[in-house]
């Protein structure tokens, strides 16, 4: 249906990029979207979130210079995304995008907004910031998308999120888009005043059945030195997660000591060195991309073969949308957890197909799910029986022979009598004699 009713800039541009059939995801929230029907679409990374909503609401922005269409984010990596895609669609209808993050010089998207863009993609904190100063006009939205929405409606983040919405005319339309559900969708009717349609199909397993998950048994202390022998294995390039900003830091020392090439997403990072670990990692000269979640959002690295969870994450819907960065739109991935033996739970419980978890291990300089058999050590008869292990006697010196040639025993030594043991008092000294009776008197 949605290659029927595609515009035709877009079913061409579409067909040039040698696109298939649309995903579900693309496929079901197309015509609501079209129609202008608020909806919430759920379907898993990787799948063509993105175009499947900028497709449908390009083709009803005009080329007037009014802000029509407003994309929310949670991170500067998404936005750029975002972005990208908007503006490669956008340019089919001369359509302008642009970017507002925070991090960035705020003169230079001031005066960027000057040209007047019909699609803004930003992240929520700097477009209320501008739409205070009234240097972001809002009063002729129509549409307003939120991506990564279970991240965005997060109680820290939903106040704010809810006075910007409020400031965009009353009839817009609205849009949800989330790699998983989460109670944090569930209350959508109540705070936005709508009801949404919803299409759920993270279900469907058209795009995630490529991706293997598994894990690697490792004691905490020992997490370090195994991500450096998997950073030496062949073909390695991983998107590794760590928990908190400190262990990012730790880990990121250490395997460039131990010569592991690495760059990192920090939180504390400007918009200039984010982008260039990003590039640098992108373009194969880095083994390791070392990022925390946050961080991570909205990353798409294609081809990318690995994900590692340096530590495990505190959800299902977040072990997802970090598992996601591999495997994406079919193509081939593998998800490692580096584990102690009473983690591997949460692996399984965490994981899309509990039974389907495996185990690796490192071996013979490659990454296997198999150990090969131990070869048997004790040397075996030739019916198969284990073969009798002799012991060798002890050697017995012969005797030497003598002119005539035989040999003759050689003579006993005789033994030395042992000396008697006695105490001082028992040695004999000799007798002395006692003094007669003359010489006494002498």
């Amino acid at each position: 249906m949605m290659m029927e009713e595609l515009a035709m800039p877009f079913e061409k541009y579409w067909r040039e990029l040698s696109f298939q059939l649309p995903t579900p995801i693309q496929e079901n929230v197309y015509k609501p979207l079209t129609e202008g029907k608020d909806v919430v679409g759920l379907s898993p990374t990787g799948t063509g979130k993105t175009l499947a909503y900028a497709i449908p609401l390009l083709q009803k922005t005009v080329a007037n210079k009014e802000l029509q269409l407003i994309v929310l984010v949670p991170s500067q990596e998404l936005a750029h995304q975002v972005g990208r895609v908007l503006s490669e669609w956008g340019s089919l209808k001369d359509l302008s995008v642009q970017v507002i993050i925070g991090g960035a010089n705020v003169s230079r998207q001031i005066d960027k907004l000057k040209e007047k863009p019909e699609i803004v993609v930003g992240t929520p904190g700097r477009l209320m910031e501008l739409a205070t100063q009234k240097k972001l006009k809002l009063h002729n939205v129509k549409t307003v998308v939120l991506d990564e929405a279970d991240y965005l409606l997060k109680q820290e983040h939903l106040s704010s999120l809810r006075e910007l919405v409020k400031k965009m005319p009353g009839e817009r339309q609205m849009a949800f888009f989330s790699a998983t559900n989460s109670e944090n969708l569930k209350d959508i009717e109540k705070w936005f005043n709508t009801k949404p349609l919803w299409f759920d199909t993270t279900s469907d397993g058209q795009f995630t059945d490529q991706t293997v998950h598994g894990y690697i048994e490792a004691p905490n202390r020992k997490r370090a030195e195994m991500l450096r022998r998997l950073g030496n294995l062949e073909g390695m390039q991983a998107l590794v997660f760590v928990n908190s900003t400190q262990e990012l830091d730790y880990l990121a020392q250490k395997l460039q000591f131990e010569g592991i090439n690495v760059r990192m997403l920090h939180s504390e990072y400007g918009k200039s060195q984010r982008k260039n670990a990003l590039e640098e990692f992108t373009k194969g000269n880095a083994t390791f991309l070392l990022t925390t979640d946050v961080s991570a959002r909205g990353i798409d690295i294609p081809e990318l073969p690995y994900v590692i969870h340096y530590d495990i994450p505190l959800s299902k819907e977040a072990y997802l949308h970090r598992s996601g960065r591999t495997g994406r739109m079919g193509k081939k991935g593998i998800v490692l957890s580096l584990v102690t033996d009473r983690a591997i739970r949460d692996v399984k419980r965490f994981a899309p197909h509990p039974d389907e978890v495996k185990e690796f291990f490192i071996y013979g300089g490659e990454l296997v799910d198999t150990l090969p058999k131990r070869e048997e050590t004790k040397p075996r008869s030739t019916e198969g029986k284990p073969a009798a292990v002799k012991t060798p006697k002890k050697a017995v010196e012969r005797p030497m022979a003598d002119e005539s040639g035989e040999y003759r025993p050689e003579p006993v030594k005789k033994a030395k009598p042992k000396k008697k043991v006695r105490n001082k008092s028992q040695k004999n000294k000799g007798a002395r004699r006692k003094p007669s009776a003359e010489q006494s008197e002498q």
